[in-house]
């Protein structure tokens, strides 16, 4: 599917190598902006999707988004120019590696490539560098964070559950602590898909609170924490 219709937007996404995804859409409708958040980073946009759900849920935000990718930059900056909240979102052609913006950004979120010693395509190296780590570690990601995000800033990660262990040792050895782990099952006995993890600069001995979302329920129909989440998104809700 090239086109992927939500109801306030749709996405193009016939050339990103990175297509819309259930864990990653489902990141983005959970992921919680305090009031007083103004400025906001993307780290790898991809089809921009993850933006537009933000731009639509928070209407007094400003997203500037990092793609390496030129295949994926034009599609998530055709994405945004067509959207309702074009003057709100900005994407940027650049290497998060070598970004160091103007400004320190109120939260940074991401859905970072994890893969680090699997089996990689011949063929497709934008593939490559959407989903492993070759272009991005996860030592330059925490720093990148680092660099980037205000002192009393958020990030916010998607992973899967051994990737984010290995992640967050590296934003602990910075100064960064977990304050939230929403975990995301496809069923309630299913083991977790994915973590969406926050973190800040803060307390080291701080509470973490911890959230499960469930896909399916025991008869195969979307749970009541699914369809909470994306109602304000998909159409078949």
């Amino acid at each position: 599917m090239s086109i992927f219709q939500f109801k306030e937007f749709s996405v193009q996404q016939k050339n990103s190598p990175a297509k819309i995804t259930t864990d990653a859409t489902v990141f983005a409708a959970s992921l919680q902006i305090y009031s007083n958040v103004r400025s906001v980073l993307e780290v790898g946009t991809g089809t921009g999707v993850l933006s537009l759900m933000l731009a639509q849920r928070y209407p007094d935000i400003k997203i500037d988004a990092v793609e390496i990718n030129p295949l994926a930059y034009e599609e998530a900056q055709y994405n945004f120019k067509n959207s309702k909240w074009k003057d709100r979102l900005e994407v940027i052609f650049t290497d998060f590696n070598w970004f160091n913006a103007n400004h320190k950004y109120d939260l940074i979120f991401s859905n970072p490539p994890f893969f680090q010693n699997n089996m990689q395509s011949q063929t497709n190296h934008g593939k490559n560098i959407a989903y492993h780590t070759n272009q991005l570690s996860f030592t330059s990601l925490a720093k990148g964070i680092d660099l980037n995000l205000a002192e009393n800033g958020e990030a916010h990660i998607m992973l899967p559950f051994y990737e984010m262990s290995l992640f967050e040792k590296e934003m602990k050895a910075i100064g960064f602590q977990c304050k939230r782990s929403i975990e995301l099952r496809h069923q309630a006995e299913s083991k977790i898909i994915r973590l969406f993890n926050l973190y800040d600069r803060g307390e080291v001995e701080s509470k973490i609170e911890k959230k499960v979302v469930i896909v399916r329920d025991e008869n195969n129909d979307f749970h009541p924490s699914y369809i909470r989440l994306m109602k304000d998104f998909l159409t078949i809700f």
